[in-house]
């Protein structure tokens, strides 16, 4: 009867053993993508770095941008102070060019009016000396 009573306890453990196995085994499936999951993402320092590099990179590409149109800029500034001082100078100088002929032309006035004047008072002196 030890042999059969033997025989019987195996067949009864094999039954038991098979579940705790698949127990286990589910178990394991179960936990196995879970670690495939965390392994895959990176750990948090690395995306935080990740992060900071994407932000830094796009940063760069803003500013690099805004140095690009703010030198653009600055030469378009500069193409146009240079017009506007060409245009300055050479408004200074018809400007100089037209009191030159203002003064001229004053002078000629003056020499004009004075020579008028004279001839204008010469008679009325004459008029005067022959009534004397």
């Amino acid at each position: 009867m030890s042999a059969r009573t033997a025989a019987a306890t195996v067949e009864r453990s094999l039954p038991v053993e098979s579940n705790i196995e698949a127990e286990i085994s589910s178990l394991i499936e179960q936990q196995t993508p879970k670690r495939i999951q965390v392994e895959e993402q990176p750990p948090k320092r690395i995306q935080i770095e990740d992060d900071a590099e994407r932000c830094r990179s796009f940063v760069a590409r803003i500013t690099s941008n805004s140095i690009d149109e703010l030198g653009e800029l600055a030469s378009e500034l500069t193409s146009a102070l240079q017009n506007l001082q060409e245009y300055l100078k050479a408004e200074g100088e018809r400007v100089q060019r037209e009191i030159v002929d203002y003064a001229h032309l004053n002078h000629t006035a003056l020499s004009a009016i004075k020579t008028i004047i004279e001839t204008t008072r010469a008679p009325s002196n004459e008029k005067v000396e022959e009534r004397s």
